[in-house]
């Protein structure tokens, strides 16, 4: 399954890991690839939030408290191996199946956002859909985003 993963993407996995870690999480959620989307700063996933008008910053300060700090991550743990919680570990699986649906060759990080708001019941998904921000807009509006993009390209290339 790594192997499907765009450059992006892996970049976002390794800037949520790093993301738990600076707020004293010894797990990544998805709140924490949420915000390693945010601070990729690029993709997919980000031109379309911010074609919906929607404030990073404000997204990005509001997951960061979703959960407290813990107080037994200590400093010389940034080697430590952090686990993925359910929700982030069946995001990342999935993954695969949404790149699937839009015959997509690599996972890319709208394929990323699109898993991590499948769940209703995640907190950071709540957070987005008070944004306006769900599975169901959001897989219609990327089937549309794309569709500009190759027609685009095709009148581009005539």
């Amino acid at each position: 399954m790594d192997d499907n993963f765009s450059p992006k993407v892996r970049d976002v996995i390794t800037f949520s890991k790093e993301e738990a870690l600076r707020l004293g999480h010894d797990f990544i959620g998805t709140e924490h690839l949420l915000l390693g989307l945010i601070r990729k700063g690029d993709g997919k996933a980000i031109e379309i939030l911010l074609t919906l008008e929607i404030d990073l910053n404000l997204i990005r300060k509001k997951l960061e408290i979703l959960n407290p700090a813990a107080s037994s991550i200590l400093e010389g743990n940034k080697k430590k191996s952090l686990h993925l919680t359910r929700q982030a570990e069946k995001a990342l699986k999935t993954t695969f199946l949404e790149a699937k649906l839009y015959q997509s060759e690599a996972i890319d990080t709208a394929h990323l956002l699109l898993c991590i708001l499948r769940n209703e019941n995640d907190p950071s998904t709540k957070l987005l859909n008070k944004y306006d921000v769900d599975y169901i807009k959001q897989k219609l509006f990327i089937k549309n985003f794309t569709l500009i993009l190759i027609m685009t390209s095709y009148h581009l290339i005539q």
